[in-house]
């Protein structure tokens, strides 16, 4: 059997935003740049998705408190170290964190749910994962994405919640019966974006992700589209066109 083609949700948003970027991370066969690992927002995210997890598994708000300040106590992680302003800020994120798990009834919770969903036929395979999957009910579930960036791209959450959909009915094997509410909780902003998703849209997922799939493969030519977005990109150094102004296009 030939391989597959593997999609993940960062791989569809890469295409769909820059193709030249799609190219330089899958393509190129080009090393990836080194990223400052010690950036805080990096940090913070990395920090409280795994108290998130250990809260998640232990169901103990100090134990996954102090897995937090230890990972923030890391060398590595000096931006964001006890008496910084990332530090405080870091440890306010998860006490929202623990006041939203507080808020959740349920019967059984599972920390990051990942799977492989192979599409054998359509040649695709899904990489689904989600960060917390709760049972409420015989035939409901919670799909939870946590967030803690100040800008959200409402596409891409939903694209990550019905992914994350697909890795809870895979893992779990959940029945057509089981309904999952999905939801992009943003502890920064304190708000939810909530999908209510049943088996059809499971299926209609993966057909999106399959067309997608066929077209990223059928792509020949990689068009930059440069932005503001591209100082974030590792690969603005190697990329001519990231530094093209207006009036570079409009002389």
């Amino acid at each position: 059997m030939s391989e597959l083609f593997r999609i993940t949700p960062a791989k569809h948003r890469s295409f769909h935003t820059c193709m030249k970027q799609y190219w330089f991370r899958y393509l190129s066969g080009r090393p990836r740049p080194e990223r400052d690992e010690d950036e805080p927002p990096l940090v913070i995210g990395k920090g409280i998705h795994r108290a998130m997890h250990v809260l998640t598994q232990s169901q103990n708000e100090d134990v996954a408190r102090q897995q937090l300040d230890i990972y923030l106590r890391m060398p590595k992680h000096s931006s964001a170290a006890p008496g910084t302003d990332a530090y405080d800020d870091a440890m306010a994120l998860f006490e929202r964190g623990v006041a939203a798990h507080r808020s959740l009834e349920a019967e059984e919770s599972w920390a990051e749910r990942e799977t492989l969903a192979p599409w054998p036929s359509r040649g695709i395979e899904v990489s689904a994962r989600v960060d917390r999957v709760d049972r409420q009910s015989a035939d409901h579930y919670v799909v939870i994405d946590w967030k803690t960036g100040s800008y959200e791209d409402e596409d891409q959450t939903d694209l990550q919640l019905d992914i994350g959909h697909v890795a809870a009915r895979r893992t779990l094997r959940l029945g057509r019966e089981v309904r999952v509410t999905a939801i992009g909780w943003n502890l920064r902003k304190d708000d939810q974006r909530v999908r209510e998703l049943v088996r059809d849209d499971a299926q209609a997922t993966m057909e999106m992700m399959a067309a997608n799939a066929e077209r990223m493969q059928r792509t020949t030519d990689f068009p930059a589209t440069p932005s503001s977005a591209c100082r974030f990109c590792e690969w603005q150094p190697q990329c001519p066109e990231s530094n093209v102004t207006w009036d570079d296009e409009s002389s």
